[in-house]
């Protein structure tokens, strides 16, 4: 059972990271259809796993929520580093691969969106995107991210070397575009 629901929305909700969902984000990220998009290079064992939450759980600056739909835990969303002093933050997803293309990754990075700019009062919200990974990319743009800048050939995952894509939306376009 997930922890405590932190945003509710209409087709997912974000709940807190607990201990007993270690093996559930150990097993998914490990996944290679989570792994490579999200460009972990060595797999995560138990121990890193439990690591990392800890890592998370006492650091004001990030924020680690499960994506929840009907209480099964269906992915991640990460707020990291959350930069309160110039109001931006950065944002990091990914789903379970059985969820994904299904609309539960652009309805909580929606619920993620509005958290930042009317909870945390940021300014500025970026993310990352492999040049491989269209689905994500693609998602950023509809909800009104703005392509910023290419690090060319920048990454080495599956023996080939990528480019990252970083993408950044503003709490004025955001508000103007909910507003429409």
């Amino acid at each position: 059972m997930p922890g405590a629901i932190v945003l509710e929305g209409k087709r997912v909700s974000l709940a807190t990271v607990e201990a007993e969902d270690l093996d559930f984000l150990r097993d998914n990220v490990n996944h290679p259809a989570v792994r490579v998009p999200v460009g972990q290079q060595l797999p995560t064992n138990g121990y890193q796993e439990r690591q990392y939450f800890e890592e998370m759980s006492t650091d004001n600056n990030s924020l680690q929520l499960l994506i929840v739909s009907n209480d099964r835990r269906v992915g991640v969303v990460e707020l990291d580093p959350i930069d309160r002093e110039t109001g931006q933050v950065e944002l990091a997803y990914w789903l379970v691969p059985d969820y994904q293309g299904e609309g539960y990754a652009k309805a909580a990075v929606e619920l993620a969106i509005e958290y930042c700019f009317d909870q945390l009062r940021m300014h500025r919200i970026q993310a990352a995107v492999f040049s491989f990974n269209e689905a994500s990319m693609g998602l950023l743009k509809r909800l009104g991210f703005t392509a910023e800048g290419v690090h060319r050939e920048d990454v080495f995952i599956n023996g080939e070397y990528h480019d990252t894509h970083y993408f950044g939306l503003l709490e004025a376009e955001w508000r103007k575009a909910s507003a429409q």
